[in-house]
């Protein structure tokens, strides 16, 4: 916004020892400067999106929100130049006030409403023409505003108490304070007499009323923040984080939760070698360091301790929140757990308590769980999960090194310990599966369907037993384990797309495509495990080959044809345009003769 030379903040600059300090002249700089220079739609569009009622724009600069504010709007700033310029240019009823803005303990409604006497109550002196009595020329401005804004303002100051202290005393409730900041050190100024972080401006602000901060497209800069005075914090909701090596996405996992938490830990690991703990710092209201001890039940256990807020939600560094709609009404309910969606990179998609009470506790040292007496399930809540990109690959070696000691070595013991266990083969038969070591695999997942009961978790397992008997080159055991999860639940497109894909294994190209046609159709009733994700392009790919394999080409083009259509990826698109045209192409020759 600004040259090298000048604060790359947009407001008022006003205090004297600044200007001895960078010996910058501020006023001349805005005389020269152009009204727009610090104009950034999406930051001011933003901000007046969150104000209402009569607006108070402390260290105005220029003016700027004026244009994006609709209503009542006052600016305030040191610079007679800049305010010059903002009443030329801003809109007609907009109010600017030249002030000194450091220090607001006498801001009263005499200097707010000096050219109009009317303002006073006090007929006598309406009358007289006298301006306001003395009883009024005192009193405090700030009840007359709803909206106090402070945007790129308190980071030049040490000190901020003559500043917010006037605003906290005098405001009346229901006010509405927003706070705009460089995000800690992101944007370096040497005019900046501080750096501010989330933790420290909730703990200013929320005293003095409810505090939420904002996940918006420059968040990682700049710190968006309201204050509702008055109003008392939820404290209903903490992020609760253990981390290592999560420096690529750490922010990316806060910020996509940042709106609807109250408070925030997370608990670093002392062996992090890249800079997740300096990030931590920005944002943990709560900052722990640990030591991994081969337990991750006891790690995130221990990271519970201290949180005081009715709900916990655990995300790891390098996950993130893509939904989370009618969060309140959920976190309204009598319940132990929420079970929300968890998205893998493979579009696995599972069911896991990750919003639960607080008190309750994790066990298993790998693939721990929460410990949850009743849980009710929130569909519209999604957690993605995703290691690349995100993670340095040292990181993620680190990682699968310690899964495929802890996995096996672990889950093993658990089940000697309790041969009814249904956890620990549940998992291990996952992970040989993920090994390629399907025989090993179906060990487990057949230790696991003796002793389940869960109809939800036995149709998975029963459609990954039937997946892994299909890699092994056992069909009819496939289609016998398909048969099973059918019977488990009813009615389920994967079910039926996985019978398609076995018999068009074994070359029954018709009864293929009965399987694969019944797989259009949507599931009904909660699904909490899905392993694949919708494609009806790939599903009418496979309709096309079977009938290419009948040698029903007009049939295979018009399959072909719809999965060109249902396709979104431009190659794949054109590879099915390319396959409809030539069976067409068959079609009518063949016709022809």
């Amino acid at each position: 916004m600004f040259p090298n030379k000048a604060p790359a903040c947009s407001g008022a600059l006003f205090f004297q020892n600044i200007f001895l300090k960078t010996m910058f002249d501020y006023d001349k700089f805005y005389k020269e400067s152009s009204v727009n220079i610090n104009s950034d739609p999406q930051r001011f569009s933003r901000i007046a999106s969150l104000c209402r009622g009569k607006v108070l724009d402390i260290g105005c600069c220029f003016g700027v929100l004026a244009d994006y504010y609709s209503g009542d709007y006052t600016g305030l700033d040191f610079s007679a130049s800049a305010l010059e310029k903002a009443k030329k240019v801003r809109r007609a009823d907009a109010r600017f006030l030249l002030r000194d803005c450091s220090d607001l303990t006498d801001f009263s409604v005499s200097e707010f409403y000096a050219d109009s006497i009317a303002e006073c109550q006090c007929a006598e002196y309406k009358k007289a023409g006298q301006g306001l009595c003395p009883k009024h020329e005192k009193t405090p401005a700030f009840p007359n505003f709803d909206t106090i804004i402070l945007t790129e303002f308190l980071e030049h100051f040490k000190n901020d108490e003559k500043i917010l202290g006037p605003i906290f005393k005098h405001a009346k409730p229901g006010s509405r304070i927003i706070v705009s900041c460089p995000n800690g050190p992101r944007i370096p100024d040497p005019s900046h007499e501080r750096e501010l972080t989330i933790p420290e401006l909730r703990k200013r602000f929320s005293p003095y009323g409810k505090v939420k901060f904002y996940n918006w497209p420059h968040a990682y800069h700049q710190i968006l923040m309201t204050c509702d005075l008055g109003q008392k914090n939820d404290d209903l909701l903490s992020l609760v984080m253990c981390v290592k090596d999560e420096e690529k996405g750490l922010e990316r996992a806060i910020f996509s939760c940042i709106d609807f938490v109250d408070n925030i830990v997370i608990s670093v690991d002392s062996k992090s070698a890249d800079k997740t703990l300096e990030i931590a710092k920005l944002y943990a209201d709560t900052l722990k360091t640990h030591i991994f001890a081969d337990d991750f039940s006891k790690l995130r256990n221990d990271a519970h301790e201290g949180v005081k807020t009715k709900w916990i939600f655990f995300l790891d560094g390098h996950e993130f929140v893509t939904q989370s709609p009618d969060l309140e009404k959920f976190l309204a309910m009598d319940i132990d757990g929420l079970l929300v969606n968890v998205k893998l990179e493979n579009s696995f998609v599972f069911p896991n308590p990750r919003i639960y009470k607080n008190g309750v506790s994790f066990e298993g040292k790998i693939h721990e769980k929460q410990i949850c007496k009743t849980t009710f399930y929130y569909p519209g809540f999604i957690v993605e999960h995703c290691r690349l990109g995100v993670q340095d690959p040292e990181a993620i070696s680190f990682r699968q090194k310690q899964c495929d000691d802890m996995v096996p070595r672990h889950l093993t013991a658990e089940i000697k310990k309790n041969p009814k266990n249904v956890r620990a083969p549940f998992h291990l038969g996952l992970y040989w599966e993920s090994k390629g070591e399907f025989k090993k695999a179906l060990f487990y997942y057949r230790k696991y369907l003796k002793y389940s009961k869960n109809n939800q978790e036995r149709w998975f397992i029963l459609f990954y037993s039937s997946m892994c008997h299909l890699a092994l080159g056992h069909p009819f055991r496939a289609f016998h384990c398909a048969f099973l999860a059918e019977l488990e639940a009813p009615d389920r497109w994967e079910t039926s797309k996985l019978k398609g894909l076995i018999f068009s294994r074994k070359k029954k190209w018709v009864k293929a495509i009965e399987s694969l046609v019944d797989s259009l159709k949507d599931n009904k009733g909660p699904t909490l495990y899905r392993p694949w994700p919708r494609n009806l392009s790939g599903t009418w790919n496979l309709v096309g080959e079977c009938f290419f394999n009948l040698r029903n080409f007009e049939k295979a083009y018009l399959a072909f044809d719809r999965a060109a259509e249902l396709c979104e990826d431009k190659l794949p698109k054109k590879f099915l345009e390319k396959r409809s045209r030539l069976m067409r192409e068959i079609f009518q020759r063949s016709f022809s003769k």
